[in-house]
């Protein structure tokens, strides 16, 4: 291996500096490419977080930035079938760099995700049992960008706020049924595609197809339903 390929694989190691570029962020990935990370695309931000959730296309722009592969191994696999089904998987996440036809491993990053989580609602442990195995690659994918980069300062890994994330039904105006949502539904509902893996124009694309134009279109007492079906537990 030569000296300039060494020189290659350890030059990974550079920080990245993230910069506000008006609601996005400009992400100099060290010394090689820069990448653009978009508001409600690659990361959002949800009402009283301390620092802004990285996703999963955040990630990978992060990872391309670098020039770097990703491979991914699942580590472990619980489950337990009858009256009370659990699911449970670990993935790792390893980052590689191919220089002069070997592969070499820069960073690994571990995730988890369960059926008992509460991102998972009422679904039952069968229908959340695929939502967790992409969940857990994301978090796993997520936490290698996060290492390589050294952007923990300025991204967490998942949603902070479980609270906003979950209780849908402190969100709901019952006693108004038929008007429309208000802006922390829609925030959170651009969330929740966040964590399923979707950009913002995927949510609007699976939005139009449910006969929205407009999240001003949606009414209070179809929004769990909405979610529902941006989440990938609805039909």
């Amino acid at each position: 291996m030569s000296e300039n390929a060494i020189m290659a694989v350890s030059y990974e190691a550079e920080r990245a500096i993230a910069k506000p570029k008006g609601k996005n962020y400009e992400v100099q990935c060290g010394s090689f490419q820069n990448v653009e990370l978009k508001r409600g695309v690659d990361f959002g931000v949800i009402p009283k977080t301390k620092k802004p959730s990285l996703f999963k296309s955040g990630a990978e722009k992060i990872c391309m930035g670098y020039g770097l592969l990703q491979q991914y191994e699942l580590v472990q696999c619980d489950s337990t079938y009858g009256k009370e089904p659990f699911f449970r998987y670990l993935f790792k996440c390893n980052l590689v760099k191919v220089v002069d036809g070997k592969e070499y491993v820069l960073t690994s990053g571990f995730g988890a995700a369960n059926s008992s989580e509460k991102r998972n609602g009422f679904n039952s442990p069968y229908d959340s049992d695929n939502g967790c195995v992409k969940m857990a690659m994301k978090r796993a994918l997520t936490a290698a960008a996060l290492s390589i980069s050294g952007l923990s300062d300025a991204f967490t890994q998942d949603m902070e706020n479980e609270e906003f994330m979950t209780n849908s039904k402190a969100l709901i105006d019952t006693d108004k049924p038929d008007s429309p949502v208000n802006a922390n539904q829609i925030k959170r509902l651009y969330a929740i595609g966040g964590e399923a893996g979707m950009t913002a124009a995927e949510v609007k694309q699976k939005l139009t197809a449910m006969g929205y134009a407009s999240t001003k279109q949606i009414l209070q007492k179809d929004y769990n339903a909405v979610c529902d079906a941006i989440s990938g537990k609805g039909v």
